[in-house]
């Protein structure tokens, strides 16, 4: 016999730990983590996120909030592009048009689709670091600025 659970924020998500058997503690406070990693003397990878605690000692990430590629031109700050998934547990990507249009283009294509929030935080970070040279040769390119 299925268990009801009373509806909150994260409801799917615990129904599906209780599921796989997986404790959770009584109090479940989510848990914001921020950090970042330098990527060149101009561009850096931050990224944040919130996670649960589960009674195992590992965590659960239930949102990222941000992953993003930001570089300094001039004396300014850009966010070239950045992930998140604030938007049903849906991750997406949202690049900058340039330094004079300062909006962004939200793209749901080339992007991991399956997976937990903690292999997509992953895959989000692992795809900044690897293809932050070509996202910033596009954006020089789209601002009409050379490298």
């Amino acid at each position: 016999m299925a268990k009801k659970y009373r509806k909150n924020s994260n409801s799917k998500l615990f129904a599906i730990l209780r599921a796989k058997g997986t404790k959770v503690e009584k109090k479940e406070k989510t848990i914001i983590c921020r950090g970042g990693q330098p990527l060149s003397d101009t561009d850096s990878l931050m990224w944040v996120y919130k996670y649960i605690k589960l009674k195992n000692l590992k965590i659960a990430v239930t949102e990222i909030t941000s992953v993003s590629y930001i570089t300094i031109i001039g004396n300014r700050i850009y966010t070239v592009v950045y992930y998140d998934s604030v938007h049903n547990g849906i991750l997406h990507c949202h690049i900058a048009n340039s330094i004079n249009d300062p909006s962004d283009s939200p793209i749901p294509l080339s992007v991991r689709k399956r997976g937990n929030q903690k292999k997509l935080l992953t895959w989000a970070i692992r795809d900044i670091k690897n293809n932050f040279y070509i996202y910033r040769k596009k954006f020089y390119k789209r601002s009409n600025l050379r490298t």
